[in-house]
């Protein structure tokens, strides 16, 4: 099954709407899958649940909780991880960017989880790193709920312009 049939499959069965963007939205976020599976698929998928009429605060609000579920894996995974990575000698040649990351979370802490989470290229990432360089997880789990929220919110208003281009397009 395609991506258009599963779309057009959810289209006929509303009820599953909020459990598919729930798992475009982990798929987007978790840092393993997050690397192959561009952003442009979850903004699609919602577009086209919002043309068929699902309630549009239904579709961010599950991609959020599922971005935020894919974050806060990613997290553990790097605090659970990180030290047994940085231990491979693959890795420990390039100790350097993981001083970088610490050094960089030390600096902007809550704030370069904000800015990261928005960054389409690095977001998948910034959770792990910030797992491996032993963010407080109070300070993660709280900057990853508001940075889920703009982020939702930023989901909406391009579902909402990207409609209103195509309802322009359509009258022309």
């Amino acid at each position: 099954m395609n991506s258009e049939q599963f779309l057009n499959w959810i289209i006929l069965n509303p009820e599953y709407a909020g459990l598919a963007m729930f798992a475009v939205g982990f798929l987007e976020s978790f840092f393993i899958i997050g690397v192959v599976w561009p952003s442009i698929i979850l903004l699609l998928f919602a577009v086209g649940l919002s043309k068929a009429d699902i309630d549009i605060a239904y579709i961010c609000i599950s991609a959020g909780i599922g971005s935020w579920v894919g974050d806060t894996m990613s997290f553990y995974s790097g605090l659970f991880f990180g030290p047994k990575l940085r231990s491979l000698s693959f890795l420990k040649k390039r100790d350097a960017i993981f001083l970088k990351g610490e050094e960089f979370f030390k600096k902007y802490g809550w704030g370069g989880i904000l800015i990261g989470r928005l960054i389409p290229a690095i977001r998948p990432f910034i959770p792990f790193i910030a797992g491996i360089s032993a963010m407080k997880s109070v300070i993660f789990l709280s900057s990853s709920i508001i940075a889920c929220l703009i982020w939702s919110l930023t989901l909406a208003i391009l579902i909402l312009g990207i409609d209103n281009i195509i309802n322009f397009f359509k009258h022309l």
